[in-house]
């Protein structure tokens, strides 16, 4: 009698890129298809050494007619991720949503700090400190490519953050479609149409931010969580809170416009591979513009 157990591979992987709406589409999808119960389960890039069954494990609890899947927006940029998912999935379909890079970049940066992580307290420190880290700001087209290359164009499925901004319920239609799964209303969806993680707020200063944290950690490890949830709803509590936490400001058009100079020619390699017209993503001065004649043209010829 042979008791080996059927392992079960997902069928598709969101690879990312990240801030591109990964854990909103987990969300709407979550209790319709099979998903693992924590969002990314960094198998293919950090858990790799757990093994191919304890991966699959993450998918058990699944009838074999439901199509399966995970966010791993931790891969895109990844070759080994994409290496072996391939090796272990070779039929995988892939998803990957592209989000205009100044704003994707603003959205990490903002996500960090909320987030109490090590972080420059100005975005421009923010992201000038990863480029003289070797950091990317945006290689969209590359790893397309490279994604492609190894699955197939037709088993990679691109879309824009834009759409899912303008038109969640038919972005999320279009992903069902893709990955062979029933449709879902977003209605019946807990999340809806609203943002995730938005980061509206951050403490002023990354360090201090950090310090506050621990110290209200090691107080609440200490009994003093009652304490700290009361004194976060009374007025000197919210008072306190306005001293340490700011809003974000709105990313500025200067800035962004030279981030967006910088991944510029990624931009229009990606225009020329998709075919979608990515005009606003690209800085003022090569945005395409309506002369009045019903006729759109390049600021730059």
């Amino acid at each position: 009698m042979n008791n080996s157990k059927v392992l079960r591979l997902p069928g598709f992987i969101h690879v990312g890129p990240p801030r591109t709406g990964t854990t909103w589409l987990h969300e709407a999808l979550k209790g319709h298809i099979g998903l693992p119960k924590v969002k990314e389960t960094r198998f293919f890039d950090s858990h790799y050494d757990r093994g191919v069954e304890w991966y699959c494990d993450r998918f058990d609890d699944y009838p074999a007619d439901v199509p399966a899947g995970e966010m791993g927006p931790t891969y895109f940029s990844n070759a080994v991720a994409r290496e072996r998912i391939k090796l272990h999935i070779p039929d995988c379909k892939i998803i990957v949503t592209f989000r205009e890079p100044a704003s994707r970049l603003y959205s990490m940066y903002r996500l960090t700090r909320a987030g109490r992580h090590p972080a420059e307290d100005t975005f421009e420190g923010y992201w000038r400190y990863k480029i003289d880290c070797g950091g990317d700001l945006c290689s969209y087209a590359v790893q397309l490519e490279r994604w492609q290359a190894a699955f197939g164009r037709s088993r990679v499925l691109v879309r824009f953050y834009d759409d899912l901004n303008s038109d969640p319920q038919g972005y999320l239609d279009s992903v069902c479609d893709f990955i062979a799964a029933h449709r879902v209303a977003l209605d019946s969806a807990k999340v809806g149409d609203a943002k995730v993680y938005s980061a509206p707020v951050a403490a002023r200063s990354s360090a201090i931010g950090w310090r506050s944290f621990a110290a209200l950690y090691w107080a609440s490890r200490h009994g003093a969580r009652p304490l700290i949830e009361l004194g976060r709803r009374t007025a000197l509590g919210k008072m306190l809170r306005r001293k340490f936490v700011e809003d974000f400001q709105p990313l500025s058009a200067e800035e962004a416009d030279e981030i967006r100079a910088m991944t510029l020619p990624d931009t229009e390699e990606l225009e020329r591979m998709t075919g979608r017209d990515l005009s606003s993503w690209k800085p003022r001065a090569h945005r395409k513009f309506d002369d009045g004649r019903g006729e759109v043209r390049s600021q730059t010829g």
